[in-house]
């Protein structure tokens, strides 16, 4: 038994150690008054840690709430004192709320000297720099200042910490400038965990980074780094995560030989310009759990090591999209047995096939082979892949049926496998995945009739069926969608009537192309997400009262259906959301309303082949955003919009078929339509000469740079949710056409089928990149401008119909890429140029005209006829030619007084015998030439 004496003694030890425990944990009152001076220099604001912490799943709250005078400072939340000093040695106040800006002479910087650890991660410093008292902090070994809105340049007193085994500076507004990364990396020998992601370092990788033994971690992302990254760096003996992702300029190649004792963990080079194979030797990395390497220069086949199930066995991510690499892909490579996220899309020369015998133990959540040449078909076995979420294979070559196992992938989310050859009919199966949110299974081949009863798809908020063989009636299900967002069962062969639909979160229906009729259900416009409607090419009717609901609307394709009736006042009033308004080829008609409020949003607006009549809106003018304006086949009747001028972002303007009439105006602008491509004023009533002052000022059509263009479509507005392509019917080449997709480098004029009159003016050469001229069936005299032959990316050329004289210009044989010529039904004269396309034209091109001769017409041209000097072009406006009439009028004018006084002089003496020998001779040779003539007109 133990004795009362040893109690005793025991009790006696027991508090004298906790009044010692005690003890050592009081904070000083000098560091208490510090810390709460410190507290007091900024607000509390969930806000400013709410995006980052919640990013990284870490629980944002006010630490600095729990700081109370009277309190010992070691129990504060967020704070480290040493149990034998009592000195505060580390602060954690990340993810704090904090709100404000850390001053220079701040109480944290004089106070706490025996600091080691400081975390001020993800809070809000309002952008102020990173002060150089952190100098003070001679003992710190962890600093972490992430995410925190500082700025400026770091200041060069951190490098001289030389303590530091951690730093994380990442994901703010600093910038290391030279020699700041040098120092840096040359001071900081016993950093275990660098991190300088999103710092602005912009100059060549340091090599005394190989220097850096003992590092475990570095990240360099998004630091603007140029040059060759050092190969050793993938050596070193402890290094466990390289990212050094988005330095688009850095150069370098995977390490030919690496290491099988390497301890990498994390490797991300994704958006540097890496480039060469992946050696073999990858397979090394044994405790590889990701790799990341996307929109890299790679090449070249993906290693089999990479699927060495002996040797691969921790790698869990592995991300090789965008890469350009080739051959068979490692079929190993999905029997790894930890790999849950695959991505190998956009390498389009690789091939491959899903594999026949899929293990169920595969732990697959993530998998996507978009892009790549895979084919074959869906094995049954994928069904094993029971963690499987998300699977993607957009524009592959798959095909046959899809497996009806892939409705037991209980936990799948997403599927999208459009763009590839399925057949067969939907598999009801997985309309019952409960968990599904995508089903995209649009451009294939599916046919059938769409299951009528299905479970349930609670979650489903996109489906996208467009482009297959569907046919029938769109069940009931698809309407009553609780959370559906975007509809597409465009291109098919659907048939019935639309229903109402049910989800209010409804943003985006595409029901093109299809065989569906009646009323569409006005409830529709009334959802207040509706982005996106697009009906065109059925044969739904009623009018567009309904209209005015759709306060939100951005994209209203109603094209090809019997809908009727006029455009409601309303349209001006949610016109500020609306940029695309087609309607063409209905049944509306009235006048177009007045209503186009000043802050609009209109790109397209496209009326043509309707009834609409009446002038064209003035209000028009304020759609300064414009980039398709179609009027083409109505009832308009009107002057020229003069006022349309103005509209710098216009492209095409098409007013074909109506009744506008009367002159084109001079422009009362300076630089009418800077950007117009297409014109299409044909088939009205315009008089007068042609608009000199367009062809001079339209630039979009002049020296334009195919080469330098990307290939672009007219429509395809960035900020929609939904695509849109304008479509136009245009007289191409002869031939009525409908382009449903245009080219933004495509350019026309069509004048033809008015009442113009006057010369084709020279400066109308100036359009050297217009593709498409029409001025044919008009009243246009003189001769074809020469300067023509400067428009050298024309097509096709038609000026049939008119009142034009002269010869073809010869120059016109330049014009290597016309395919149509017409130039029939004038009075031209002379040879038909020989040559280059000219060789290509057939009698239609020439006839009726007055005296044309050469092939491919019979009448040969008379070789003893001299044949008249080029025409000189007239000098329009500043033309290159060097002979201009201020040249030419001093010499003229002096010439004709020197003919004046000399005549004077010369008849006022006597009669000059010798002029009046030549005078006399002309005349007798004039009347035998006359005499000759006439004589052969009585042969005749």
């Amino acid at each position: 038994m133990v004795s009362n004496n040893q109690l005793f003694h025991l009790f006696l030890f027991l508090c004298f150690f906790q009044i010692t425990c005690l003890h050592a944990q009081l904070c000083t009152q000098e560091q208490t008054s510090a810390l709460l001076q410190f507290k007091q220099q900024f607000s509390f604001d969930k806000y400013a840690s709410y995006y980052f912490c919640d990013s990284v799943e870490i629980l944002s709250y006010p630490k600095m709430e729990s700081w109370k005078e009277g309190s010992d400072c070691c129990s504060w939340d967020g704070v480290e004192c040493d149990n034998n000093t009592s000195q505060v040695i580390g602060l954690d106040l990340s993810c704090s709320w904090l709100n404000g800006t850390i001053h220079p002479n701040s109480t944290i910087f004089y106070y706490f000297p025996h600091l080691q650890s400081l975390n001020l991660a993800f809070n809000h410093f309002g952008l102020s720099r990173i002060s150089s008292e952190f100098i003070r902090f001679t003992r710190l070994t962890h600093l972490n200042l992430s995410a925190s809105f500082f700025s400026g340049k770091v200041p060069i007193e951190v490098s001289f910490l030389s303590k530091l085994v951690s730093l994380d500076l990442s994901l703010n507004d600093l910038r290391l400038e030279e020699p700041g990364f040098e120092l840096l990396v040359q001071n900081l020998t016993k950093v275990r965990e660098l991190n300088l992601r999103d710092v602005n370092i912009s100059s060549v990788v340091s090599n005394s980074l190989l220097n850096l033994t003992s590092l475990t971690l570095l990240d360099l992302s998004l630091c603007g780094l140029r040059g060759k990254f050092p190969d050793g760096i993938f050596h070193l003996p402890h290094l466990n995560e390289l990212i050094i992702w988005d330095n688009l300029a850095l150069t370098g190649y995977f390490p030919e030989f690496i290491n099988s004792s390497s301890s990498l963990q994390y490797l991300v080079l994704s958006r540097t310009n890496f480039s060469g194979e992946l050696p073999d030797s990858i397979g090394n990395l044994k405790s590889l759990k990701t790799l990341v390497a996307s929109y890299c220069e790679f090449y070249g086949s993906i290693p089999t090591s990479l699927g060495n199930l002996t040797e691969m066995t921790s790698l869990t991510r592995l991300d090789l999209s965008f890469c350009g690499l080739s051959g068979k892909f490692p079929d190993g490579i999905f029997h790894l047995p930890h790999l849950n996220d695959l991505r190998i899309d956009f390498n389009f020369a690789l091939t491959g096939y899903f594999p026949e015998f899929i293990n169920s133990s595969s732990p697959f959540q993530y998998l996507d082979l978009s892009h790549t040449n895979f084919s074959g078909e869906l094995p049954d076995s994928i069904g094993n892949l029971k963690s499987l979420k998300m699977l993607f294979a957009y524009y592959c070559k798959f095909y046959g049926s899809i497996p009806t196992s892939l409705g037991n992938l209980t936990e799948m989310t997403n599927l999208g496998i459009a763009y590839n050859n399925f057949t067969g009919m939907l598999p009801s199966s997985l309309l019952n995945l409960t968990k599904l949110v995508e089903l995209d299974l649009s451009n294939n081949q599916l046919r059938g009739r769409l299951p009528s009863q299905i479970i349930g798809l609670p979650n489903l908020t996109s489906l996208g069926l467009g482009d297959n063989l569907i046919d029938g009636t769109i069940p009931s299900w698809v309407f009553s969608l609780p959370a559906l967002y975007y509809f597409n069962i465009s291109y098919n062969k659907l048939t019935g009537h639309v229903k109402e639909f049910k989800s209010t979160l409804l943003a985006i229906v595409d029901l093109s192309n299809n065989n569906l009729h009646g009323r569409f259900p006005s409830s529709t416009f009334k959802l207040v997400n509706l982005n996106s409607l697009i009906l065109s090419s059925n044969n739904f009717s009623g009018d567009l009262d309904m209209l005015c609901h759709a306060i939100f609307l951005q994209i209203l394709v109603l094209s090809s259906n019997s809908f009727n009736g006029s455009i409601p006042q309303c349209l001006g009033n949610f016109s500020i959301y609306l940029f695309v308004l087609d309607l063409r080829k209905n049944n509306f008609s009235g006048t177009i309303p007045d209503t186009f409020a000043k802050e609009n949003s209109f790109e397209t607006i496209n009326l043509d082949s309707n009834g609409f009549e009446g002038p064209v809106p003035k209000s028009l003018e304020n759609c300064k955003w414009l980039q398709v304006l179609d009027l083409g086949h109505n009832m308009f009747s009107d002057k020229f919009p003069y006022w349309l001028e103005n509209l710098t972002s216009l492209q095409v303007l098409i007013l074909r078929s109506n009744k506008f009439h009367g002159p084109i105006p001079n422009s009362k602008f300076k630089f009418p339509f800077p950007n117009l491509r297409i014109m299409d004023l044909s088939n009205n009533y315009f008089t007068g000469p042609l608009p000199r002052k367009y062809f001079k000022n339209l630039n979009a059509m002049m020296n334009v740079d195919e080469a330098s263009f990307e290939l672009q479509y007219l429509g395809m507005p960035g900020y929609s949710l939904y695509y849109y392509n304008d479509c136009l019917t245009i007289v191409i080449k002869g031939s009525t056409t409908e382009m449903v997709k245009v080219l933004t480098i495509f350019t026309a004029i069509d004048f033809s089928k008015n009442n113009f009159e006057g010369q084709i003016p020279q400066i109308i050469g100036k359009l050297n990149s217009i593709q498409g001229l029409n001025l044919s069936h008009n009243s246009l005299t003189g001769h074809i401008p020469a300067s023509l032959a400067n428009s050298t990316m024309l097509e096709w050329l038609d000026l049939s119909s008119n009142k034009l004289t002269g010869e073809i210009p010869q120059q016109l044989r330049n014009l290597k890429f016309l395919e149509v010529l017409n130039l029939s039904r004038n009075q031209l004269v002379g040879p038909i140029p020989q040559g280059n396309q000219f060789d290509t034209f057939l009698n239609g091109s020439y006839i009726d005209n007055l005296a044309l001769c050469g092939p491919p017409l019979l009448n040969a041209c008379n070789p003893r006829t001299p044949q008249p000097p080029p025409l000189m072009f007239q000098q329009e406006d500043n033309t290159s030619s060097g002979f201009t009439w201020e040249v030419i009028l001093p010499g003229y004018i002096c010439g004709l007084v020197w003919g004046l006084v000399m005549g004077y002089f010369i008849f006022s003496r006597r009669k000059p015998q010798w002029l009046v020998r030549i005078i006399e001779g002309e005349r007798n040779k004039s009347g035998k030439r006359f005499k000759k003539h006439s004589h052969r007109n009585r042969a005749r």
